[in-house]
This record gives C-alpha cells, sequence and structure tokens, in this order.
C-alpha cells in the first residue's frame, strides 16, 4: 500500500512539473531574443509603411513615399498614383519628387537626365561641367554657411583627392552635395550644429578633420546610390556627422539590395540612426531579417525591437515539438511581453525552477521512496531539492534556447568600408574590439558548480544518515569506510565533465572555452576535499576517540 501511494504521489509530482515547464516554454520572455508575439503586438495601432509612405507622397517626395512602401512590399499599392503625377510633372522625375532648387540646378545640365526618373546624385555630379553648374548655381545664395562648405573646396584631405587635383571629383561632390542640402534645408538643426562646430574645430584638430573626412565618404555612398528627394529625406534624420559615416557603414555591409532599401526606410520610421547602426552593426542575414519583419508591423514593432536590441526568437527543435501547446498562452502574453519584458522573464525562471524542482523530485522518489532526510522541509532536502531543479531548469533552456549558449568572445577589426569612384579608390576603417558576453561557457561552469554542490549536498546527507545510525562507534567506521567511494564521486563527475567537455568542443558540437572544461575537475576537487577534510575527517575523529574510550 505504501508503494502504491508513494508512486501515485510521484506520478502526480512529475505531471505538475512537466505541466509547469510547459507554461514557461509558453511565456513569450527569453535571455536573447524577443518573441515574434510580443514584435507583432507591439506594433499593433501604430503607423504602418503605408502609412509613412501616404506622408512623404503628400510631401511630394515621391521616390521616398515608393522606398517607404516597397520595403515592405507594398510599392503597388501608391506606384500608379506616383506615374500619375509624373505624368503630369515629367521634371519632377529625375529628383524623385518636387524639389525647386535641385530641379532648377538640373535645368542647367544636359536634358537626357530630365528624361529619367530617380537619377542617383553621383551619376550627375561625377562629370565635371555639371559640379560646375553646380557651384555656378550655389554662389549665388546668401547663406553664410552655404559659402563656408563652398570654400572647403581647397582643402588638403588625407582620405580622398584634394578638389584641385585629377582625381578630385568625390571630394568636390561630397561638398557641393552638403551646400545644396543645407541650401534645401534637410539638415536638421541639430544636424547643422554639429557641422558648423565640426568646421570651426577641424582647422587646428586633426581628429575634428578626420571626422569631416569620413563625413564625406559617407555621403558619397548615399549619392552613388540615391536620387535627390530620398538624399535628402534621409539626411533630415541625421543629428552628427559620425552618424552619417555610422550609418553608411552599415548600409554598405547589407545583405542585399532590398535590405538597403529596408534599411533607409526603418530609419525614416523610428527616426534614430544610432538605433539602427547598434542593432544593424556586424548582424548577420537573419538579425536583417528581423529588421524587416519589424518594420513591415508598423512604427511600435521596430521601435520596441530596437529598443530591446536583441533578434527574434526562433523556435528550437524542442519549442517546435511544444509549439501546439504553447502557442495559445504565447499569443494571450504578447502584449504583456511588450509592457513587462523583464517580470515575464522571471515568471518564466521561476516556473521552470519550479517545474525543474517537481520533475526531478517525482522521478527520483520513484526508484528512491525510502527518506534519507528528516523531512522534506530540512535545510538539506531543499537545498538539495533546489539544485536538483536549478539542473533540470538549466537543461529546459538549453533545449528552448540554445541560442544563449553560443556566443562568443571575438576581438577583431570591423569590416571596412570600401568604395571606388572612378579615378580614386578609397578605404577607410577603425578597429573595434567586438566584445560579447560568453554565455556557453558562463553556462557550462554554472552547471559545473550546480552539479557538484548537488553532490557535496548528497555527501553530507550520507554523512548524517550514519550520525542519525543508532550503532556503536566501530560500526558507524566501517559505514563511513563504505561510503568512501561515494564521497570521492565529485572528483569522478568532475573528470567526466572535463573529458566530455573536450569530447564535445573538439566535435564543435558546443562552443563553450577550455576554460569550462578544466573547472569541471576543479569544483570535483575543491567539494572533494571539502567533504572529506571537513566533514568526514572531523567525524572520523570524533568516532575514533569515542571507539577508543569504549575500549
Amino acid at each position: 500500500m505504501r508503494f502504491f501511494a508513494n508512486f501515485i504521489t510521484s506520478i502526480l509530482r512529475l505531471a505538475a512539473g512537466v505541466f509547469a515547464l510547459l507554461v514557461a516554454a509558453g511565456v513569450p520572455a527569453y535571455f536573447v531574443a524577443v518573441d515574434k508575439e510580443a514584435v507583432v503586438a507591439a506594433g499593433a495601432g501604430t503607423p504602418t509603411p503605408l502609412d509613412l509612405a501616404r506622408v512623404y507622397f503628400d510631401a511630394s517626395k515621391f521616390s521616398t513615399a515608393l522606398l517607404a512602401a516597397g520595403a515592405a512590399a507594398e510599392d503597388d499599392k501608391i506606384s500608379k498614383e506616383v506615374e500619375a503625377v509624373y505624368a503630369l510633372h515629367p521634371k519632377w522625375a529625375a529628383a524623385g519628387g518636387d524639389d525647386p532648387y535641385f530641379d532648377a540646378f538640373l535645368s542647367t545640365v544636359p536634358r537626357e537626365y530630365s528624361s529619367k526618373s530617380g537619377v542617383k546624385v553621383y551619376s550627375v555630379l561625377s562629370l565635371e561641367e555639371n559640379r560646375k553648374k553646380l557651384l555656378e548655381f550655389l554662389s549665388q545664395t546668401d547663406s553664410g554657411f552655404v559659402k563656408k562648405i563652398i570654400s572647403l573646396r581647397g582643402m588638403t584631405s588625407s582620405v580622398l583627392p584634394a578638389v584641385y587635383t585629377s582625381a578630385g571629383a568625390p571630394l568636390e561632390a561630397a561638398l557641393l552635395s552638403s551646400a545644396l542640402l543645407a541650401q534645401t534645408g534637410d539638415f536638421s538643426p541639430i544636424f547643422l550644429k554639429d557641422f558648423s562646430s565640426t568646421l570651426e574645430s577641424m582647422k587646428s584638430d586633426s581628429a575634428e578633420k578626420d571626422k569631416f573626412e569620413k563625413y564625406c565618404i559617407g555621403l558619397l555612398v548615399f549619392a552613388k546610390s540615391m536620387d535627390w528627394t530620398s538624399m535628402g529625406s534621409l539626411f533630415a534624420h541625421f543629428s552628427s556627422l559620425k552618424e552619417v559615416y555610422d550609418f553608411a557603414r552599415v548600409y554598405e555591409r547589407a545583405p542585399s539590395d532590398d535590405m538597403k532599401k529596408t534599411l533607409v526606410a526603418g530609419l525614416l520610421m523610428c527616426g534614430s540612426a544610432p538605433d539602427c547602426v547598434r542593432y544593424l552593426g556586424g548582424a548577420d542575414g537573419r538579425r536583417w531579417r528581423d529588421f524587416s519583419f519589424a518594420y513591415m508591423n508598423g512604427e511600435g514593432a521596430l521601435k520596441f525591437l530596437l529598443g530591446r536590441g536583441k533578434p527574434i526568437y526562433r523556435n528550437s527543435y524542442v519549442a517546435k515539438l511544444v509549439l501546439p501547446v504553447c502557442a495559445p498562452l504565447r499569443e494571450s502574453l504578447g502584449a504583456a511581453a511588450v509592457d513587462f519584458p523583464v517580470g515575464l522573464l522571471v515568471l518564466k525562471v521561476a516556473l521552470s525552477l519550479l517545474g525543474g524542482y517537481l520533475f526531478i523530485r517525482g522521478f527520483l522518489r520513484m526508484f528512491f521512496w525510502r527518506r534519507d532526510t528528516p523531512s522534506w522541509l530540512s535545510p538539506l532536502a531543499l537545498a538539495r531539492g533546489f539544485l536538483e531543479g536549478s539542473v533540470v531548469a538549466l537543461a529546459f533552456f538549453i533545449v528552448i534556447e540554445p541560442n544563449a549558449f553560443r556566443i562568443k568572445i571575438e576581438n577583431g577589426p570591423a569590416p571596412e568600408l570600401k568604395f571606388a569612384f572612378e579615378k580614386a579608390v578609397n578605404t577607410i576603417g577603425e578597429e573595434i574590439m567586438k566584445f560579447e558576453t560568453d554565455s556557453a561557457t558562463l553556462a557550462a561552469v554554472g552547471l559545473f558548480l550546480v552539479l557538484q554542490f548537488t553532490v557535496y549536498l548528497l555527501c553530507v546527507i550520507r554523512l548524517s544518515i550514519i550520525k542519525r545510525t543508532i550503532a556503536p562507534p566501530k560500526l558507524k567506521l566501517k559505514l563511513l569506510e563504505n561510503e568512501e567511494n561515494f564521497f570521492d564521486l565529485g572528483l569522478y563527475i568532475g573528470l567526466a565533465g572535463t573529458v566530455v567537455s573536450l569530447i564535445l568542443l573538439t566535435m564543435g558540437i558546443v562552443t563553450a572555452s577550455l576554460m569550462a572544461a578544466y573547472a569541471s575537475t576543479l569544483f570535483g576537487i575543491l567539494f572533494t576535499a571539502i567533504v572529506k577534510i571537513v566533514h568526514v575527517r572531523k567525524y572520523k575523529r570524533k568516532l575514533l576517540i569515542e571507539s577508543a574510550g569504549e575500549d
């Protein structure tokens, strides 16, 4: 009867543990990712890409409107309207919209450009005669700031060839484009303040001059691939010269032209170039697709994704198996994951610990139904149960979110920004150190530490059983000798952990460092020493004295 009751209790504990783990799996919160349902919920009710496109269409920035809609594959919804406007105003097609200043300049150059749609800025300014026309046009301005930019044509650059040389087209094109952007009012007040400060400081500060030259390179990257209207719409969202260069670096490393358009459209939607650079700097194709997915779901979704700074969660193999069960819970908690991401993660960890404790206690009780502690409420029993539950919880997170344990520390140079303009090929880059927490190593070390501490508690419990046994000291000494190998269990597990880790590292199955492998043996030695020196030796000395007294 007692065995049957114990069996039923174990089954109930197992079921409760599995249920708690399934609920934890359905909570849309992760360590190094955000849930897709949370991204969708964040975008609900916020401006969509088509709304953004309509804003630019109403502002007569038609190429920008097409770019914003096209990044979400919705350009067909406004393309006919754009074509109708171009039919009424054919001169707007070359600039990509209604821009009197650029149209006035374009009317002075050969007519071949006026018949094209979306003429790239650098394709016009790469010709010397066209740059002369633009210089003459800008020389008529009353703006002191525009005149100050034009006066930089005589500067010497360490990156781009000087304007007066035969290869000076890129630098002159960058300066004239900047002057025209300032004339048309496409620079924000914050950007103008930084621009003006840099122009004043670069006369005596080489670092400021280097920043300005990088800005010119960034501008040329956009001038190569954008028409005037799109370029002006983009620069309206920059707040410093450095942002232009940093954004250009990410733009050039985009995996495809479509992703470049999505990046620009994303900046137009969220308005923060640093956030886009921070999220996509050095990103792989998956993170670019996550950025695109958030953009298509609206402004709120994109800002939420950039604010969290994490990729969208992709179901692991185990998660795919339990997805049908967890899907309703994930959908219902999607909005909560937007408002309380940390709170839901804490809840998920707590549920996984509870589920791990119930599961492992129920499983072990099926085989070892005799209690080895005075009560399940005793400190040793609770500590052991917590550590056992932690091991199960860690295994749960490894199979649910394996990407959290595959990050490495990498130090090295960032990819360089390269471009070629006719006679000049210019390269610039900067060395950075890419540092990321080595989660795989920390997780492995934590797992070995928890395992060794669990074994330590088991040894202490086994020793306490012998202490509570009603027997003479000599018999207890023999019992201690019988448990000698058990007290060495920590050392055996430590060595086994090191060997298994080295095998997995060699096969490339895990990405943790060698430190994790050697930590297993180290913990085994330390905890075994504590058990045998601090606990066993002390108690054995007491038994020897008692047995000598009996003799």
